[in-house]
């Protein structure tokens, strides 16, 4: 699928199913555990670049198994319903209290009860170490390890499972977000930044021991790039090779010398452009273009934080214009 593309499947055909899962993860051997049962599986799907989104059920007792997963990490989330996993020889039940995270290449064997209905992520894995590997300086760490099971009673993974529904609803309201450098870059670097700090697994160990002497320089040389290139899409990666330190290192830095992290400044930027465009009368009259232009695709909080900021609406900034 291209970027921003979503998708509906539906089928009561075990080999379909089996045919149009594969095509969406990998290959696998799907049954029904109850032949007489009828399957009604239901499947939307929404991709964007590394990333893609699904909601989708079996509807019925279903048992699915993975030799070896793609290359590709994948959460899974029960919303209702139970699935009894097996992941590399260990057995847990996965449902609305306990999530998923199954890494690259591992072997995967699931057992659907009828009623689970599941949301899942899959992230390409060159994606996420790449930028594991930019945040934390040591490219040669290895693959990253997750705990297999997931306890959502616990704040952060649950919010980064409310955090990644929130990006999958704005996607589905307005699909175009996806296509947009600046945003699609801002969703990805949020849900991966936190996937890597608020999961469980060998990233946020590390992190919680590493200690770093950050130097004014690099803070400098970073801002001073952000502000000669505003408009360029702008990832942790991108800062941290320009500046030649860890993007743990730039998120110590920045919050130590300006008291924001380097996204936050960078966002503090573009609305400073935002409002540049409002008031320059060669630009387009709308509001919405020009914040979305910069980043901005939830209109609602751009124009709260605007006014915040400067003390006025858009629109009372936009009529300035001479």
């Amino acid at each position: 699928m291209t970027i921003g593309q979503s998708a509906v499947y539906r089928s009561s055909d075990l080999d379909e199913t089996r045919s149009i899962v594969a095509g969406i993860y990998c290959d696998h051997r799907l049954d029904q555990l109850r032949s007489r049962a009828c399957l009604k599986y239901e499947h939307a799907h929404f991709a964007m670049g590394g990333f893609s989104f699904s909601r989708m059920r079996y509807g019925a007792d279903v048992s699915v198994d993975v030799d070896t997963l793609g290359d590709f990490y994948l959460i899974q989330v029960p919303l209702s319903g139970t699935d009894r996993m097996c992941v590399n020889g260990h057995s847990f039940c996965s449902d609305s209290r306990y999530a998923s995270v199954n890494a690259p290449m591992s072997g995967l064997g699931m057992n659907w009860s009828a009623d689970c209905l599941k949301f899942a992520v899959r992230i390409e894995r060159k994606l996420l170490e790449g930028h594991a590997a930019a945040l934390s300086a040591r490219p040669d760490d290895g693959p990253l390890v997750f705990m297999p099971s997931v306890d959502l009673r616990l704040a952060a993974p649950r919010s980064w499972v409310a955090t990644a529904q929130h990006v999958l609803n704005e996607l589905q309201r307005n699909p175009q977000l996806a296509t947009q450098p600046l945003v699609r870059t801002q969703f990805e670097q949020l849900l991966m930044t936190t996937l890597l700090s608020w999961m469980p697994g060998s990233f946020g160990e590390a992190v919680q021991t590493e200690r770093r002497v950050v130097l004014p320089r690099h803070v400098k040389v970073a801002e001073e790039f952000m502000r000669a290139n505003p408009e360029q899409v702008m990832t942790i990666e991108t800062l941290a090779s320009v500046v030649g330190v860890s993007g743990r290192t730039l998120f110590d830095g920045f919050r130590k010398f300006l008291g924001v992290s380097p996204m936050r400044y960078l966002r503090d930027l573009r609305m400073e452009c935002a409002r540049r465009d409002l008031l320059d009368a060669s630009r387009p009259r709308s509001v919405t273009s020009i914040a979305t232009h910069w980043g901005f695709y939830q209109l609602g909080r751009f124009a709260c934080d605007y006014r915040r900021r400067f003390d006025e609406h858009p629109h009372e900034t936009m009529a300035k214009r001479r």
